[in-house]
């Protein structure tokens, strides 16, 4: 049994990796190679489990067969949005403006959390403003002061850190947009493929390869 685990999962891996790569490579998923990556499981199950297949060794094939399928198809979509942070945190940039949002940010928060009415300008809001005429004028102001209160090495720590702020903000964010791109990417094909593939993985994987009929 634990051979045939072994086996399993060494052909899932491979796999996957192929699923991941003709999907990455050629920007389009083919549900036939999900049949494959249950075909690949079924057989390592069967190979290193030897005379000991049965519908146990099978079932652990379904199982690994299936996530396989999905590790896979998570690997594509977590390469995307690698890029996609790469290319995002390339644009970020903190300035001395860009600072004094955030200062400006941090004391709308705390107002805002002690109970206190800012007079925001009409349309805008602490989620949405990004610019001085965004802030209510007497916070903006305040922010101003604090920024050209600073030593010019404390205004570069400050920039640091806020950038580092915004990234995690950012990948935060596009984490929850992968959640559930992930989630959405399984069409009906898909499914049907994974079915085949599971269905696959436990009959090679029970040792029922069909080589006797």
């Amino acid at each position: 049994m634990v051979k045939g685990i072994i086996g399993g999962l060494i052909g899932g891996i491979i796999g996957a990796v192929i699923w991941a790569a003709i999907a990455h490579y050629t920007d389009r998923e083919f549900g036939i190679v999900a049949w494959g990556v249950g075909v690949l499981v079924g057989v390592g199950t069967s190979l290193f489990a030897g005379n000991d297949v049965s519908p146990l060794t099978g079932a652990a094939a379904a199982v690994i067969a299936l996530g396989s399928i999905a590790g896979g198809k998570f690997a594509v979509i977590h390469a995307l949005a690698g890029q996609v942070k790469t290319t995002v945190h390339a644009k970020v940039h903190i300035g001395e403006n860009e600072a004094i949002v955030g200062i400006a940010d941090q004391l709308a928060e705390e107002a805002e959390s002690a109970g206190k009415k800012l007079d925001w300008p009409k349309g805008s809001s602490r989620e949405e403003a990004s610019e001085e005429s965004e802030f209510p004028a007497a916070l903006w102001a305040d922010a101003k002061a604090r920024w050209n209160a600073m030593s010019p090495s404390a205004q570069e720590t400050y920039k640091r850190d806020y950038e580092q702020h915004v990234h995690a903000q950012l990948d935060n964010a596009i984490g929850e947009v992968e959640s559930k791109a992930f989630f959405e990417s399984f069409s009906f094909f898909d499914l049907l493929f994974a079915l085949f593939a599971v269905g696959s993985a436990f009959k090679l994987g029970s040792g029922d390869g069909g080589g006797d009929d």
